[in-house]
């Protein structure tokens, strides 16, 4: 229930937001509050934006790419924060800068890895990191961009419970430390339009290899998304296969990959519940507007984590469905906010805010 008020707390100030939108040629931007509550946080106070920018005179391209800034912050009662920063712009000759700059000190969750463990048992812990990640790609042609990935991560892992499930598994990273990641970054991008695509396909790799301070492994990751329109460009499927491999004897336990999240399987109990080495995971949206401002999703998926690519089972894959509903806060630049509820495996449930599409 606190997680429901949270969301609906969120939700008219969004509507009255976006009245304040700018619709001028110089680009589009929205703000609005984000208020919550949970026992461990106490009362949330926090503010997002949306900017998007200037229509960018790119002759070199035929296709819609909108640069976009998403600021975002939280403050607890408890003196916990979150701040990030997600751009990811576009130059006129094409390049594209994909980034996110965050500072977290806030609580996470430790449920142990593996792709079995109980929602019910975890241990709190402060995850406090900073962390500057993303990619800088230069154009082949107008579908195809080659570059270089960076992932650059200062953590401390801190309020562990004394003897607790952290200092008994006693995993890689449980005291924190520092990490650089660098490595070839590729993108195949036919989408007709970024922020809510109505056709097109979009696949993006990339290999990193972090060895530079704390830890020594690679990792890999590939994202493939497919758009479809069915009928007329109001109905719209979206079908994505995400994987991330890990190869190494030292990945700290906060950086191996999760099988939930916002933008991930949605109807997972919580983001860190699955983790392990090895993800892979796809999953299908249908999308369509209703009326007004508004619009809706139905979306379903299926993945799972584990230790090695050979241990990967049928019998254990976890899977989700769920029922989403959209507001359009910039509805010429086609920009939503989103509220999705989700159900999974074994009874577990989720609810999730976010800003533009999960894919």
């Amino acid at each position: 229930m606190r997680k429901l008020l949270g969301v609906f707390l969120i939700f008219p100030f969004c509507i009255l937001a976006q009245e304040s939108d700018s619709t001028a040629n110089e680009g589009s931007f929205a703000i609005f509050p984000a208020i919550s509550y949970a026992p461990n946080t106490s009362l949330q106070i926090g503010a997002v934006g949306i900017w998007v920018l200037k229509d960018t005179d790119n002759s070199q391209s035929t296709f819609q790419r909108q640069s976009t800034i998403t600021p975002y912050f939280v403050y607890t009662l408890k003196k916990q924060s979150i701040a990030v920063v997600n751009l990811d712009y576009y130059l006129p000759s094409g390049q594209n800068l994909n980034t996110s700059i965050r500072y977290y000190n806030f609580p996470d969750s430790y449920f142990g890895i593996g792709n079995d463990t109980d929602p019910d048992i975890s241990e709190k812990y402060t995850n406090r990191f900073f962390q500057v990640e993303g990619q800088f790609l230069h154009p082949i042609s107008e579908k195809l961009f080659v570059g270089g990935a960076f992932d650059a991560h200062f953590t401390s892992i801190e309020s562990k419970v004394p003897e607790g499930l952290l200092e008994t598994d006693d995993p890689i990273g449980i005291d924190g430390g520092n990490l650089f990641g660098l490595g070839p970054s590729f993108r195949f991008d036919t989408r007709d339009y970024t922020i809510y695509p109505t056709k097109g396909y979009f696949i993006s790799s990339r290999l990193m290899y972090n060895g530079v301070a704390d830890f020594d492994y690679f990792n890999y990751l590939l994202d493939v998304r497919k758009y479809v329109s069915i009928v007329n460009e109001e109905n719209i499927l979206a079908f994505q296969f995400r994987s991330q491999l890990t190869f190494g004897d030292e990945v700290p336990f906060y950086k191996l990959p999760v099988l939930a999240g916002d933008e991930r399987l949605r109807g997972i109990a919580n983001a860190s519940l699955y983790r392990d080495r090895q993800m892979m995971y796809t999953q299908v949206e249908y999308r369509r507007p209703l009326f007004w401002r508004f619009g809706m999703t139905l979306f379903a998926g299926i993945g799972d984590v584990a230790h090695e690519l050979n241990d990967f089972n049928a019998s254990e894959l976890k899977y989700v469905a769920g029922i989403g509903g959209r507001l359009a806060v910039i509805p010429e630049r086609k920009l939503n906010i989103r509220l999705d509820l989700g159900f999974g495996r074994g009874g577990q449930n989720g609810i999730y805010v976010g800003i533009s599409e999960a894919f």
